[in-house]
């Protein structure tokens, strides 16, 4: 059995995300936990992630995202199922159950000049259900110079979905709403709605921004298939045993499964 390391969060930080989609939680990993995961991204960072194809290079400037190291990776795997992610994750859902989705970093190189645009995460991922969120988990100092996020206060409540560069009509970018940002430091984290709607700013400084992602679900979450979602790549060309039983969901089916395995934690 593993040993997972828990961090209790207080009612009025439950309450602040459901109210506004959105909680900076400070001091979640200690000091030995970020360097851990900073040399994991580091690593990582020059190679292919298991559902990247092989021998496709990054373009130069743009954020550098890889998902799913959990599978490979044993610094990544622990940080799911031993750190106090999965804690806070089933502490704001307020669920019995928790799924795990997938992992991921993001890393913003110094002087990058792309930006991620305005969106949420729902339209990413192939469910459906109100209790999810992404834990955005800072490895370095942020802040506005260098790429940190910032939030549309209540979008979630919204519930409307929003790819990036989709522009529908409804939506204005990003006045009059209030917008939510944090100066965090390495071992902070973001706890998110999947509807809140969300970007982040270009990385102006002489360092780089890392941070790593873990996505979580509960209860009332099932499967539903979306056109150009995760795993961002047809299934036939996925060849890891994980996904052999995410092959066969049928939509309303709850989401168990190896590639979204369940996580028992006990607050």
């Amino acid at each position: 059995m593993l040993k997972l390391d828990t961090h209790k969060i207080s009612p009025e930080q439950v309450e602040a995300f459901e109210r506004d989609g959105v909680i900076c939680v400070k001091n979640v990993l200690d000091d030995i936990w970020v360097e851990r995961m900073r040399t994991a991204v580091d690593k990582n960072v020059l190679i292919a992630g298991p559902l990247e194809k092989k021998g496709v290079p990054r373009p130069e400037g743009r954020v550098e995202h890889t998902s799913s190291l959990w599978l490979v990776d044993a610094d990544f795997r622990a940080l799911v199922f031993e750190s106090p992610m999965a804690s806070l994750a089933a502490q704001v859902l307020k669920s019995e159950k928790l799924n795990f989705l997938a992992d991921g970093f993001f890393v913003k190189q110094p002087k990058a000049t792309s930006r991620v645009g305005w969106h949420n995460d729902l339209p990413y991922w192939p469910i459906q259900g109100w209790q999810c969120c992404k834990i955005w988990l800072a490895l370095d100092k942020t802040n506005q110079e260098n790429g940190r996020l910032e939030y549309i206060k209540a979008s979630h409540l919204w519930s409307k979905e929003l790819r990036e560069g989709s522009n529908p009509s409804w939506f204005m970018e990003p006045e009059p709403h209030e917008i939510l940002s944090w100066d965090m430091e390495a071992g902070d984290c973001l706890i998110h709605h999947f509807l809140t709607i969300h970007h982040s700013v270009t990385n102006s400084s002489s360092a780089q921004r890392r941070a790593v992602v873990t996505n979580w679900t509960g209860d009332d979450v099932t499967y539903y298939h979306r056109p150009k979602a995760w795993p961002f790549r047809p299934l036939d060309e996925i060849d890891l045993p994980e996904f052999n039983s995410f092959k066969a969901k049928k939509p309303g089916e709850p989401i168990d499964c190896h590639i979204f395995p369940k996580v028992e934690v006990h607050c």
